[in-house]
């Protein structure tokens, strides 16, 4: 079975302990990518300590990097100089933990349908994060969606970095594919080839709610069988905000047979 994924939840450790345990489970770390946290030397080493010290083997493990306000791709070197420092603690906090991988979002201005700016996204960030890789050689890196209404351009990236990059991948977000303009069917029949890290939580269709997995709009009949259709072989997080909610989602998943499940 494909490697699954909860969030660590810091105050309730030893649930999460717990429920790794029981579904042989990785961590991917949401504790790292606010820029309050980023500005504090000692929490980033306090935090780093906690996990390490943890009895368990993170080899599997992910870590979600900075996200917000990132352009890589922006016009203003200002705004590339931060989002490049951003990414690089992102990528050194990875390296201390000693995990596999470390996600990042496309933060793509979705309804900007400027040609030049849409090309100077794509070039701008293969180029980036190709550099990255390189200089990060035992960390794999994934691409997520973020609010983009269609995956042409996720799509885009995951094709281009195929071929010369192989520590760069993508990672779909089946609940922000579930706010955008195009159907869960339309994302992963674009981007299936290029698709190594799934996150899955439920929402409405209209807000990004992190609920549990088989609680709100989303058809997981359907995402089970696009994902075996196409053979995708991912690694799959539940990104969900409790450890409740984790293994709510879970034993919706087990009790279905939906993927990772047989």
């Amino acid at each position: 079975m494909s490697i699954i994924e909860i969030i660590p939840k810091k105050e309730e450790i030893s649930k999460s302990l717990e429920l790794a345990d029981k579904y042989n489970a990785a961590f991917e770390y949401n504790d790292f990518f606010s820029p309050a946290v980023l500005d504090s030397p000692s929490q980033i080493d306090t935090l780093i300590s906690f996990y390490r010290d943890l009895p368990r083997d993170r080899k599997n493990d992910t870590l979600h990097g900075a996200f917000l306000d990132i352009a890589i791709h922006s016009s203003d070197a200002r705004i590339r100089e931060i989002s490049d420092m951003r990414m690089r603690q992102s990528m050194n906090i990875a390296k201390e933990l000693g995990i596999r991988g470390v996600i990042f979002h496309t933060n793509l201005i979705a309804n900007f349908y400027d040609k030049t700016y849409r090309q100077n996204w794509l070039n701008t960030n293969l180029q980036y994060f190709s550099t990255l890789a390189a200089e990060y050689p035992n960390i794999e890196i994934f691409i997520e969606n973020m609010f983009d209404l269609e995956p042409d351009m996720f799509a885009a990236f995951g094709e281009a970095a195929a071929s010369e990059y192989p520590a760069l991948h993508l990672c779909l977000d089946v609940a922000h594919a579930n706010l955008s303009h195009a159907s869960l069917e339309e994302w992963i029949t674009a981007a299936h080839p290029y698709i190594h890290h799934i996150h899955i939580n439920d929402n409405d269709g209209h807000f990004d709610l992190h609920q549990a997995v088989g609680t709100g709009g989303i058809n997981w009949q359907d995402f089970d069988k696009l994902i075996r259709h196409y053979q995708i072989d991912a690694s799959l997080l539940i990104e969900t905000n409790t450890v409740a909610h984790q293994q709510e989602s879970l034993s919706f998943l087990e009790k279905n047979h939906f993927y990772p499940f047989d």
